[in-house]
Formats: C-alpha cells, structure tokens, sequence
C-alpha cells in the first residue's frame, strides 16, 4: 500500500512541474508579445504569480503527505 503512495506523491511532482513549468516556459517564449501589449511589469508579475502558486502547490503536496506519513505509521 506505501508503494501507491509513493508513485502518487511522484505524479503528483511531475504533474506540478508540466503545468508550472509549462507556464513559465510560455511567459519566456511569447514574452515579446506581453510586452507589445502590456508591459515589463505585467509580464513579472505574470512570473511572480506562476511562482507563487507553484509553491503553494508543492508546500501543499509536501505537508499532505508528511501528514498522511505520520498518522498512517502504524499500518
């Protein structure tokens, strides 16, 4: 049963890194179109806020399962 646990922890990991990095990737490749329309400060904050949710996201992750960890040690 640990073993499920374990590869969800993963895809949960590399679920995170598709979408989060997906996005902070599509900020650097059309980052000449956020600044035809909008400006440098926008185009930050844009990466600021991709930034804040992917810790968000991860920390969330990481105390689920640290909570999960510590009330299922007994089996």
């Amino acid at each position: 049963m640990r073993s499920e646990a374990v590869e969800t922890k993963k895809l949960l990991y590399i679920f995170g890194v598709i979408v989060f990095g997906g996005m902070l990737l599509n900020s650097i490749i059309d980052a000449g179109i956020y600044l035809e329309y909008y400006s440098v400060e926008k185009l930050w904050e844009y990466r600021l806020f991709i930034a804040g949710g992917a810790v968000v996201y991860y920390g969330a992750v990481f105390l689920f399962y640290r909570f999960k960890m510590t009330t299922d040690h007994g089996g």
